[in-house]
């Protein structure tokens, strides 16, 4: 019935020469056990290849090619390929946990007002790591509350009222695509499960940007979004 009728859920899957992981993440979204699932692998200008191994796991995934312009511009590609009731994001990175969409799903059910979702993400070293890069490449371990772009799950309408992400923005897109929906204001909900697992792999944008420029030159890429997000919570305030 779910063919039929069309997708229930789209998938969202920028991705950005990751070859080495883009099959574990999609296949990490067909699995989730809920009907209709349908990723939109929208391949972000890569030279590797990305784009073949998408598209080798089947119908239910749909793979868009386009010049490099970021993670943002191909999001919105991607969302704008989108017809499915409920929007979701995953990096071709990550992976959601089993039963990721179904617990963000019933959250809706409990709290039919709610517009968007956002539940708990943990992180975990690449299994080709050394030992001398994990090292290198700390983080906190356990699950934490995480308002990220693979740990959302939107009603499609909703989302698009607080608008696409801003492609302007090399890093930082959902803090202040998060600060418009709190204008708009969308009624925002958050679980306590996990449901993305981030891998961290030494190429990871964040990483790799503060690899090239020094960790005070990321932190700097990051003040547009800053700003742009604080204008958006005065505009609100002030209404």
């Amino acid at each position: 019935m779910a063919a039929a009728q069309g997708p229930t859920i789209d998938v969202v899957i920028p991705c950005f020469n990751a070859e080495r992981y883009i099959g574990e993440a999609i296949q990490s979204a067909l699995a989730q056990g809920v009907g209709g699932v349908r990723v939109i692998v929208v391949d972000d200008g890569s030279s590797d290849a990305s784009a073949a191994v998408a598209r080798s796991l089947g119908a239910a995934v749909e793979v868009h090619s386009q010049t490099n312009a970021g993670i943002a511009a191909a999001r919105n590609a991607g969302i704008a390929r989108a017809r499915a009731p409920w929007l979701a994001f995953l990096d071709a990175d990550d992976v959601w946990t089993p039963g990721s969409l179904a617990v963000r799903l019933a959250e809706f059910d409990r709290a039919p007002a709610t517009d968007i979702v956002f539940a708990r993400l943990e992180q975990f070293h690449s299994p080709e790591l050394s030992s001398a890069e994990r090292e290198r490449l700390p983080f906190e371990p356990g699950a934490a509350d995480a308002r990220f772009a693979g740990t959302l799950l939107a009603r499609r309408k909703s989302f698009l009222r607080a608008g696409l992400f801003d492609p302007a923005l090399k890093v930082g897109e959902m803090i202040e695509w998060i600060a418009r929906a709190q204008a708009v204001p969308l009624v925002i909900g958050q679980v306590d499960a996990l449901v993305l697992r981030r891998r961290i792999h030494g190429s990871n944008t964040v990483l790799r940007r503060a690899a090239e420029g020094g960790t005070r030159a990321s932190q700097a890429e990051y003040l547009p979004a800053l700003k742009r997000a604080l204008d958006h919570r005065r505009a609100a305030a002030g209404r």
